[in-house]
Formats: structure tokens, C-alpha cells, sequence
């Protein structure tokens, strides 16, 4: 597993670090850990990829928050912790999709217990599976992590991505049991959702990329739970 450590104080990157040594000896994973001293150090590195970024957002120059915009453009995958002393600002990591926080000083056994938790949405990216559709255009291979929802539309399902749609003639039921392993959830009875996917609920609306769409009440208590599970890494 590859990890990057982006902090501008030299200290801190010493104590993540060493606690991510300590972690592996102590949970037998091995990690590859790299470190940068500040958010352009990151960004300049074309060869950047990494599975988890643990990063300072109060940095001179390119701030945390900024970094982890621009790293969005790139990859929209990797699990990304903030590390602050700044608690105020630790929830406009949401914004940029950041997982959790952890509050400096750092304590290691808070620092273990937010790593598991990366460790298991890691875990989701990596168990990525292909899947092929059969379109009427013909045989379409699309990556689980590619879909953002599913709609029924009367004999046929459309596969909704960022940058295009694909019309597979199935059930919205057969879809949900294809995908149902990969955290998809039915936001109403036309609607299935990738809740990694999933960046606001909002009363009887949720935000699933650059859609919203509208959560009925039957459904709404499964599907929070259900994304509030997967929020959690459970």
C-alpha cells in the first residue's frame, strides 16, 4: 500500500510516520510511505499515486484544502485524512470528499483507530471489479467505481456516469443484485445509488456527483443508514 505524508513541519511528518511504522509492526501490513513538505512538493510530482493521503491542511503557500482540490482533478479515488491543529477548518475536507480528520496534537491511538477506518475504504477501491453491458450499440466493459446511480426507465436500465450514459435492456432489480456487494443503495424505486458516490443528503434530495436526485419516504431511514454505514467504513 502506498502512502503519502504531506505536512510543511518536519516534526510532524517524523510522528506520522513513525506511527505508520509502528501501525504496520503492530497490524502486519506493509506500507510504502513517501513524504512531501508541502502541497506544491505533491503537486509537482507527476508520478504521484498514491492509496491514501494523509495531509496538514494550515500549509504555507498551497493550503491542504487547495492541494486536495487539485489531487481531485486527477484521481477521485484516493482515501485522503486531514491532519490539522485547526478544527474549524477540518470540515471543509468534506468538500473534496476527505474522510475524516485527525486533530494535532496526534495521539496514536486515535491515529490507529482513523487509519483502520482509511484501511477499509482502501479496501473498497482496490476490490474494484470490471463489469460488462449489453447495450444496443453492443458489449460496454465499465468500471464498478464509474457509476454514479442507475435508472429504471421502463424495460431498461441507464447507467449514469460522469461523462456518459449507458441503456441496458434489464430490471432495476437486476441491476440491485449485480451491484448490491459494491455499496449501491435505492434512494426511491427508480433510483440505485453509489454511495461512495454520495456527497449530500439534503431533506428528500441527494447529491450523487453532479446529480440530485429525489429520496422517497419509504425509502429515506434505509438509505441514510445504508450511507451512513458506508460513510463509516462499516
Amino acid at each position: 500500500m502506498n502512502i503519502a505524508v504531506v505536512d510543511d513541519l518536519q516534526t510532524e511528518l517524523d510522528i506520522l510516520c513513525g506511527y505508520l511504522t509502528r501501525f504496520s509492526s503492530d497490524e502486519g501490513i506493509s506500507f510504502n510511505v513517501k513524504r512531501y513538505e508541502s502541497g506544491e512538493a505533491y503537486i509537482s510530482d507527476l508520478e504521484a499515486k498514491y492509496d491514501l493521503i494523509l495531509m496538514d491542511i494550515d500549509m504555507p503557500g498551497l493550503n491542504g484544502i487547495d492541494t486536495a482540490r487539485a489531487i481531485r482533478k486527477k484521481d477521485e479515488n484516493v482515501v485522503l485524512i486531514f491532519v490539522t491543529a485547526m478544527p474549524q477548518y477540518a470540515l471543509a475536507g468534506y468538500e473534496v470528499d476527505a474522510i475524516d480528520y485527525v486533530i494535532k496534537p496526534v495521539s496514536y491511538p486515535d491515529f490507529a483507530l482513523k487509519l483502520k477506518k482509511a484501511l477499509r475504504y482502501v479496501k473498497q477501491n482496490s476490490s474494484d471489479v470490471p463489469l460488462l453491458l449489453q447495450t444496443k450499440d453492443g458489449m460496454i466493459n465499465l468500471n464498478v467505481s464509474d457509476i454514479y446511480y442507475v435508472e429504471s426507465a421502463l424495460h431498461y436500465c441507464i447507467y449514469h456516469t460522469r461523462d456518459s450514459e449507458y441503456r441496458v435492456r434489464e430490471s432495476i432489480s437486476a441491476a440491485e443484485q449485480k451491484l448490491k456487494k459494491y455499496s449501491f443503495a435505492r434512494c426511491n424505486s427508480g433510483y440505485l445509488v453509489a454511495l461512495k458516490h454520495v456527497k449530500a443528503i439534503m431533506k428528500d434530495d441527494v447529491m450523487v456527483g453532479d446529480y440530485v436526485l429525489k429520496i422517497s419516504r419509504s425509502k429515506k431511514l434505509s438509505f441514510t443508514e445504508q450511507f451512513t454505514k458506508t460513510l463509516g467504513g462499516l
